[in-house]
């Protein structure tokens, strides 16, 4: 039985939904690290720090930040004591937090956190690093990924539930643009561990992934019979 699994994976992947129900149904941790880089991301917004900003001032506005988290059902994300874990969702958060996230001064900053809680307890954590950088000694390591358009679309369809009224294009433009700038950043790129597992979701269910996930959580090596749709990943 694995203890701290790590799945990392490109924006609108599934990676979120995925991680906290598999952690629901074994018992664990459940740890979105996009929301902390989010949180950040929120606090410069709202400070009306522009792009041109951030690279200048991180240093300066760090000084007076406190992420912490908290909840029992669902992870709940606080910048200095105030629950933020519905505004970090918002558009201008979207076209920002990539930006915000290859700053090594933010890594660095929130790169101790999120270690010392995930490895409080058996967890499953998600992010774009952390089966290379922040958990490297997970026992498991997932790489989740789907095709941009789809993505994109997931995403549109999420804002559309929470009213913001977002054209599709612009979702699937704020995609492209996260995918770029993740993989080609100089600190910590988004890219798949060399013993990660790789499951393209473009085509699967959530319940289909997740069972996935499980079987290899529980059973080890998941092949043939053993494994949920034949062993195929």
């Amino acid at each position: 039985m694995k203890k701290h699994i790590a799945i990392d994976g490109p924006a609108g992947s599934g990676k979120s939904t995925v991680a906290r129900i598999v952690a629901e149904r074994l018992g664990y941790l459940y740890l979105d690290t996009g929301s902390l880089y989010r949180a950040v991301t929120l606090y410069f917004v709202e400070l009306g720090v522009t792009k041109e900003d951030i690279g200048k001032k991180v240093a300066e506005f760090l000084k007076d930040v406190r992420i912490t988290v908290g909840g029992k059902e669902k992870m709940r994300v606080f910048v200095n004591d105030r629950d933020v874990t519905e505004d970090i969702r918002k558009p201008q958060v979207d076209a920002l937090v990539s930006y915000v996230a290859r700053i090594p001064e933010v890594r660095a900053f929130l790169r101790n956190l999120q270690r010392r809680i995930a490895l409080s307890r058996p967890s499953v954590v998600e992010g774009r690093d952390i089966g290379t950088v922040i958990l490297p000694e997970a026992d498991l390591k997932i790489f989740l990924t789907a095709s941009p358009e789809i993505r994109a679309q997931r995403r549109w369809k999420e804002l559309r539930l929470k009213g913001n009224n977002v054209d599709y294009k612009v979702v699937l433009k704020n995609v492209l643009e996260r995918d770029a700038i993740d993989s080609q950043r100089e600190h910590a790129p988004l890219r798949k561990a060399e013993d990660a597992v790789l499951i393209d979701s473009s085509f699967l269910t959530i319940e289909e992934v997740v069972r996935k996930i499980h079987a290899l959580v529980v059973e080890g090596d998941c092949a043939g019979e053993r494994c949920p749709f034949g062993g195929l990943l």
